[in-house]
């Protein structure tokens, strides 16, 4: 069961889900430096607290600038997609894969009983694009209630 699922075109995907495999060793390698890099910001792994405070200060940040100065926001996004992504994968026995469907292929986790589909760097995007502020701590708690839900539990 995939939720908040990136915005596909009609027509829907097939009953039968996406695809999903393991990581390769690049995309390991590109969770773990993500993650480094908001260790040496002060972001420990799965701090969700600490993890909303830093996105909320990187959004303003963004937001503050005319938008014709703003960087781009992928780079951020991915970063804390990650980072929010490792603490639904801590708190809700969920692992990093790969989904691929018709639509492309994403960084998303994964998790039985239930065949939960996450996909944090589209969750991340939507509140980015949006310009919604202290919204990852209560996010996260309802995303792994929902998991806890799906399991039985």
């Amino acid at each position: 069961m995939g939720w908040f699922r990136r915005s596909a075109p009609e027509p829907p995907p097939s009953p039968s889900g996406p695809a999903i495999t393991e990581l390769n060793d690049a995309e390991r390698a590109w969770v773990a430096e993500s993650l480094a890099a908001q260790r040496a910001g002060g972001v420990a792994d799965g701090d969700i607290v600490a993890l909303g405070a830093a996105y909320d200060g990187a959004l303003g940040g963004w937001l503050a600038l005319p938008p014709e100065e703003r960087p781009g926001p992928n780079d951020a996004i991915n970063r804390f997609g990650i980072g929010f992504g490792e603490h639904l994968r801590l708190n809700a026995g969920l692992a990093w894969v790969v989904a691929s469907d018709e639509y492309g292929t994403e960084l998303a986790l994964h998790g039985q009983p239930g065949d939960v589909e996450l996909y944090p760097a589209n969750l991340v995007a939507k509140r980015w694009v949006a310009g919604e502020t202290g919204v990852l701590p209560g996010l996260a708690a309802e995303l792994i209630g929902r998991v806890a839900q799906v399991r039985g539990g």
